[in-house]
């Protein structure tokens, strides 16, 4: 509810502070997985932080379908269970490698830090085009 009511106000900001804290929780996941209060916390966060920006999301593909919403609801959230699926799957390679169990955190973070390229670049566009003279 946080994250869809501040998405209201700032989509692309909302959506831009989510993934870059969803990195950096995921890092300290990393580096703290040796305790457990510690790293209940933090998934704990990441769940806040990594959901929140789901609704966002998803009222920015329905806004940028212009005809056709329910095709861009549906494509939003076939995106999200392919992330989903591919996560796991890379996830659980990691657990085989020599990371052993902080590997999927390690994956989840390298994938979390990638998602801040194109996350960045839509909120720039987006504040180029609200800072821009009309013309």
């Amino acid at each position: 509810m946080i994250g869809g009511r501040l998405g209201d106000v700032r989509p692309h900001a909302t959506t831009l502070v989510a993934a870059a804290t969803a990195t950096l929780l995921l890092l300290a996941i990393c580096l703290l997985s040796g305790y457990a209060t510690a790293t209940v916390v933090l998934i704990a966060l990441l769940g806040f932080f990594g959901l929140g920006a789901n609704p966002v999301l998803i009222a920015l593909s329905v806004r940028f379908a212009g005809q056709a919403p329910a095709l861009g609801s549906a494509l939003s959230v076939s995106a999200f269970n392919l992330g989903t699926a591919a996560g796991s799957w890379s996830g659980g390679l990691a657990l085989g490698s020599p990371l052993g169990t902080t590997g999927p955190a390690v994956v989840g973070t390298a994938i979390a830090a990638l998602t801040l390229v194109p996350t960045a670049a839509l909120a720039l566009t987006q504040r180029r085009r609200a800072t821009a003279p009309a013309g």
